[in-house]
């Protein structure tokens, strides 16, 4: 082969090759070579041929002498396929599977080295074996039940953790029985083995999925848990490490608060709303209905002669007058509107959902409500009628309290005029009194 005529062959070759005499000089470099060390020619290569290797190679030899006692072996006619490590001026390792062969030129043996840039593969291969790393250690070392599945929801491993949570001794029962930890459906009705499969897919596309579940013993006990499943590559396959958080003492928790925030905001008598309530959340949908350009009104209302009630029949009859009264007032009004007991025998109704006169037919229905059905308490039939005060968001620079203020001047006037009515505020602020 002549020396023209391997420099085609590697002009056109896809891959960085290198051509050396017997003396181990350098000869020529393809294209390929000069790109991948990003210089100007081949002629560059050569004058900076150590630069472009680091001191040592993996092994802990002398690139140099290493480099020299290969070719010195492909000379005497053994071809050689070895990994070795290259540098750029950048700093980043190149490792390149090479390879080295004897050939003729002009009768004359000289080494031709193929080099095949391994870097992507290599890390491939690394970060392979360090993902299984991190995943044993995850699984081994994490403080709440862990686990590994297949695509088919296999366990491939559990920790220790796992064990603890479902009460049992044996990794394998846990597999074997997988399912079995499970109720059969879950709360929403769904098959639990359909609907985890479901999960498992949805997490296979997204990467991570989170979702409660709820888990069992195997003698019964359920276990409301959190589930966190996130997509892995686990021995060239794809699976899903997975996270179960207990829930049962967060959930006694939100329990326990949402207890504690219903005493807090409910009127322990008549189980409505009570008034810090209703001016905490009256306050901010005031707010909004300003800015939305949305109706706001409200209903005050007070028993008529309910002191009577007290003095003759003692409070706890009283007591029960508030409850039904309540009840009443609740069956005449719309879920949607926050009523309230604002004090004593005294009510409040914002409403938000209707127009003026829908909040005035409201009112005139909670005063039907009592006027129309006595109230029966151990055995005793009871008249009693309520005043009703009617507002609403008629200036825009209205507080919460001037809206108050102005039922209550409403209410104030249904009283002095002859009780058991609804006055609106706009026909009561005239009133001599």
């Amino acid at each position: 082969m002549t020396d023209e005529c391997l420099r085609r062959i590697m002009d056109n070759t896809p891959v960085p090759c290198v051509l050396r005499n017997s003396k181990l000089e350098f000869m020529y470099a393809n294209k390929a070579l000069v790109d991948l060390f990003e210089l100007a020619d081949f002629a560059e290569f050569d004058a900076r041929r150590a630069e472009l290797m680091p001191p040592f190679q993996p092994d802990g030899s002398p690139s140099e002498d290493k480099l020299n006692a290969l070719m010195a072996d492909v000379l005497s006619g053994d071809d050689l396929k070895v990994e070795w490590l290259y540098c750029r001026d950048d700093g980043e390792l190149l490792f390149m599977e090479t390879t080295v062969l004897r050939v003729e030129v002009d009768g004359e043996p000289h080494i031709l080295k193929y080099m095949n840039d391994v870097r992507d593969s290599r890390k491939s291969r690394v970060n392979e074996r360090l993902s299984r790393q991190r995943l044993q250690a995850i699984v081994d070392h994490c403080p709440i039940a862990c686990g590994m599945v297949d695509e088919h929801f296999n366990v491939i491993e559990i920790n220790n953790e796992v064990l603890a949570l479902f009460d049992i001794t044996s990794k394998p029962t846990f597999e074997e029985r997988f399912f079995e930890f499970s109720p059969e459906y879950q709360p929403d009705g769904q098959l639990s083995r359909r609907k985890a499969l479901d999960k498992l897919k949805q997490a296979f596309e997204a990467g991570r999925i989170r979702y409660e579940w709820l888990h069992q013993r195997l003698f019964g006990e359920q276990i409301p848990c959190e589930v966190t499943l996130v997509r892995v590559r686990f021995e060239d396959r794809q699976a899903a490490v997975i996270y179960i958080s207990d829930l049962r003492e967060t959930k006694n928790s939100i329990a326990m608060m949402e207890k504690m925030q219903t005493i807090a905001f409910t009127d322990e008598l008549t189980q409505l709303f009570n008034r810090r309530y209703f001016m905490q959340n009256a306050i901010a949908k005031l707010e909004v209905c300003k800015a939305n350009n949305e109706y706001f009104h409200l209903i005050m209302a007070d028993l008529d002669h309910f002191k009577g009630i007290n003095d003759t029949y003692g409070h706890p009859i009283g007591d029960e007058v508030l409850k039904i009264t309540a009840k009443r007032i609740i069956g005449v009004t719309r879920k949607s509107n926050l009523i309230a007991r604002y004090g004593g025998e005294e009510f409040i109704v914002m409403l938000t959902d209707m127009d003026y006169e829908g909040a005035v037919n409201n009112a005139r229905r909670i005063q039907k409500a009592m006027e129309e059905s006595p109230i029966v308490i151990k055995g005793m039939s009871l008249g009693l009628t309520v005043s009703l005060g009617v507002a609403t968001l008629d200036v825009p620079g209205d507080s919460l309290d001037d809206i108050i203020n102005k039922a209550d001047i409403a209410l104030y006037g249904a009283k002095r005029t002859g009780r058991n009515k609804v006055m609106e505020y706009k026909d009561a602020k005239d009133l001599k009194w």
